[in-house]
């Protein structure tokens, strides 16, 4: 029983959920490019293009992160991108 347990999470580790990710807003914090997209069940993904904006496609598949019980604000994320850095 123990086994079928790890294997199971060991699958979805090495499988992620995906889901269609649509380009929400592309910024531009500190020099660093970064392309912000949105999902269902509020999916966020961020990708940091290296070259130019051309590489924010507009869908792709982004790993599926099931974000119900909060939903973060406009606010929250920018702040998130700026203390990053």
């Amino acid at each position: 029983m123990n086994t079928l347990i790890v294997a199971t999470l060991v699958a979805g580790l090495l499988n992620p959920e995906t889901v269609t990710c649509h380009l929400w807003k592309r910024l531009e914090i500190n020099g660093t490019k970064n392309c912000i997209y949105r999902g269902p069940n509020r999916t966020v993904y961020t990708h940091y293009p290296t070259h130019n904006w051309s590489e924010c496609v507009k869908t792709f598949q982004c790993p599926y992160s099931n974000m119900k019980d909060k939903k973060p604000t406009v606010h929250e994320m920018l702040e998130g991108l700026r203390n990053g850095f």
